[in-house]
C-alpha cells in the first residue's frame, strides 16, 4: 500500500500513467477558460504540484513544492477537507499573504480535496484564474465530477499495489517470498556491477527448529520464525533484501563496504534474535548462518545463494558437534 505522508509519482511509475491525469487537468482549465488547472499532493512536506496544466501563463510547473506552512488556496482546502471558491482573492484579508495572489496574480481560485481510498487527504484539484470569476452550480459539478475521476484512479492503483505487495510477501513473516527474492536479489547484483559495491548473501537456518515445533508445538514455532523476521528489519538497513525461502530458512543479501565487517553483522543478528525471544518469553533458540561473497565475475543469486546455503550448511555441522557429549 502506499505511504501516504511520502511523495507518489515523482518519477517514472509503472502503475500509473500521468497522461491521464495531465489531460483531465488540460480539459478542465480548458472549458474553465482558465491559465492554470492543478492535481497537488500534500504531506508534511509541503505541496507539490504532481500535474500542471499546460498553458503558457501558468506560472507553476509540475514538480515543484510549496513550503507545508505557506498560506495558499491549497493549504486551506487540505486543512478542511472541504472545497473552496474564491472569486477575488485581492479583496479578501485572508490572502494577503498568499505568494499565488500577491507575487503571480491569481484572483480565484476553485479546488477540492482528493481523497485516498480509506478517505485521507492525499491533495487538492484545483483551477485558477488572473480575472474575477463567478462560476455556477453546474462548474461546481463539472469540477466535482473530474476531481471524482482521479480519486477513482487512486483507488484501483492502490489496489494494484496491494495485491503486488501480497503476492511478493510471506504470509506468516510479511517479508520478501521466494519469487520476489529471486527478481529484487538479481536487480541489486546488476546494480552493484554497474556501481561497483560488493553483495553478501547471508543464508540462516534456525537450529533444531524441528524439535521446537515437535516439543512446544507450531504456534510457538510460527512466533519464533516471525520473531526472526523482526530482528533482521530492525537490525539491518532498509536498501538489504530480506526474504524466507520457506521453513526456518532465511535470506538477506547486504550491501557492504567492508567484507571483514560481515562477522560483526551475523553476532548481531545473533544476539539480537535471542534477545528477542527471551523479550518474549519464548524457548531460547540458536542461529546458523552462512555467507558469500559477490565475485568479479557477479555470479547470479542462484550461485551466490547455492554458495552461503554450503557455509551454512558447515557452520550448522560445527554447531551439531559442539552439542555432543
Amino acid at each position: 500500500m502506499f505511504k501516504t505522508n511520502q511523495w507518489v509519482f515523482s518519477g517514472k511509475d509503472s502503475q500509473i500513467s500521468l497522461q491521464k491525469w495531465q489531460k483531465t487537468v488540460d480539459l478542465m482549465t480548458e472549458l474553465f477558460s482558465a491559465p492554470a488547472g492543478f492535481v497537488v499532493q500534500a504531506t508534511d512536506a509541503g505541496y507539490r504540484i504532481v500535474v500542471a496544466s499546460e498553458q503558457r501563463e501558468n506560472p507553476y510547473k509540475a514538480g515543484e513544492v510549496v513550503p507545508r506552512d505557506t498560506n495558499i488556496f491549497c493549504k486551506k482546502v487540505v486543512q478542511d477537507n472541504q472545497a473552496l471558491y474564491v472569486n477575488h482573492a485581492s479583496k479578501d484579508d485572508m490572502w494577503l499573504d498568499n505568494p499565488e495572489v500577491t507575487q503571480d496574480g491569481f484572483e480565484s481560485y476553485l479546488g477540492l480535496p482528493i481523497h485516498w481510498p480509506d478517505g485521507e487527504v492525499f491533495g487538492t484539484f484545483c483551477v485558477m484564474d488572473f480575472e474575477q470569476t463567478d462560476y455556477q452550480r453546474n462548474y461546481l459539478e463539472l469540477i466535482k465530477q473530474l476531481r471524482d475521476m482521479v480519486e477513482d484512479d487512486l483507488a484501483l492503483i492502490n489496489s494494484f499495489v496491494q495485491m503486488r505487495e501480497i503476492a511478493m510477501l510471506d504470509p506468516l513473516t510479511h517479508i520478501y517470498n521466494r519469487r520476489a527474492l529471486n527478481l529484487l536479489a538479481q536487480q541489486k547484483l546488476s546494480l552493484s556491477g554497474r556501481l561497483g559495491f560488493d553483495v553478501c548473501c547471508l543464508f540462516i537456518d534456525i537450529n533444531d527448529f524441528k524439535k521446537l515445533n515437535d516439543n512446544y508445538g507450531h504456534e510457538i514455532g510460527d512466533q519464533a520464525l516471525m520473531t526472526l523476521a523482526k530482528t533482521l528489519k530492525s537490525h539491518l538497513r532498509d536498501a538489504d533484501i530480506i526474504g524466507r525461502l520457506g521453513g526456518d530458512e532465511f535470506v538477506a543479501l547486504i550491501q557492504i563496504s567492508d567484507k571483514r565487517l560481515i562477522s560483526h553483522v551475523i553476532d548481531k543478528i545473533i544476539n539480537a534474535y535471542q534477545a528477542e525471544l527471551a523479550d518474549k518469553n519464548l524457548p531460547n533458540l540458536t542461529l546458523s548462518i552462512g555467507r558469500s561473497f559477490n565475485s568479479s565475475e557477479k555470479e547470479s543469486f542462484e550461485a551466490l545463494l547455492d554458495m552461503a546455503d554450503k557455509d551454512m550448511y558447515s557452520v550448522k555441522q560445527a554447531f551439531k558437534l559442539a552439542k555432543k557429549p
